[in-house]
């Protein structure tokens, strides 16, 4: 069956509200699944299957599907297109309230059109808390995707980049036009990866995540003066780092650096 014919069974029409922009390009879900990179029966928690384009792409390399879909309706679409795979489980539940403990033994792997109205927060969220899921391979915003892969000095760093570079190694992988979705959004999509390595320092990078915001939020003052709760200039200045930048110039390591400080 076509993916058009599954979007067709859908009651209702697409929920923008939930970002419900459905895949239709088959070579697209097929570029995304190589870039999961696993190994045969690798656990897969995929968020917002929709229709299942990419989760059918994802059972074709034999992979064990988690699948977390808010939309009752989707789910059960989804469900009955694959009735007879016993390697997917179909869990109609909210991603952001999902008890992520449940992801027992190997290393897991995220694939996912990470819905626009919570995909920030999401990723977040995933890569702070979740350490069992050691790659993601994910579709945002280009604009997001930006963000997640700026470098500092760029208008496009802050706090998102700064997290996602403590935590992980991000890359750009390539862009999806908006044509080959149904319906058609607005904006263009881009898939990027993160490798997630295991860390031993989690708090310390939880707490450069919150001086970056602390920081971010003040990004026209100087960091002397963006962290002045925190440091002074001789603290600054001892760790190598120039009182008169911008908190845009310190890069995730001096954020690393300075909360390691703090303890």
């Amino acid at each position: 069956m076509s993916e058009a014919y599954w979007i067709k069974k859908m009651e209702d029409k697409p929920n923008f509200k939930l970002g419900q922009n459905f895949l239709l390009d088959t070579n697209i879900s097929r570029k995304i699944t190589k870039l999961v990179q696993g190994q045969l029966a690798d656990p897969i928690v995929e968020i917002g299957p929709g229709t299942g384009s990419l989760t059918n792409e994802l059972l074709k390399d034999n992979y064990r599907i988690k699948a977390i879909e808010i939309d009752k309706n989707l789910a059960a679409i989804t469900e009955e297109r694959f009735s007879e795979v016993p390697n997917i489980e179909v869990i109609n539940q909210d991603a952001m309230e999902y008890d992520y403990s449940q992801l027992t033994g190997p290393w897991w792997i995220l694939v996912s059109n990470l819905p626009y109205y919570i995909g920030t927060r999401l990723l977040v969220k995933l890569i702070t808390e979740v350490p069992v899921i050691h790659r993601y391979v994910v579709m945002v915003q280009k604009e997001v995707a930006e963000r997640i892969t700026a470098q500092p000095g760029t208008k496009e760093y802050g706090a998102l980049s700064v997290v996602c570079s403590l935590f992980a190694t991000p890359k750009h992988q390539f862009d999806v036009s908006k044509h080959c979705f149904s319906p058609v959004p607005k904006i263009t999509s881009s898939v990027i990866t993160l490798q997630r390595e295991t860390l031993f320092d989690e708090e310390d990078r939880l707490e450069a995540f919150r001086l970056s915001k602390i920081a971010f939020q003040q990004k026209r003052k100087k960091v002397k003066s963006a962290l002045q709760d925190f440091f002074s200039v001789e603290d600054l200045e001892q760790l190598g780092i120039n009182p008169d930048d911008r908190p845009q110039n310190l890069s995730p390591e001096q954020y690393l650096e300075l909360a390691k400080s703090l303890n």
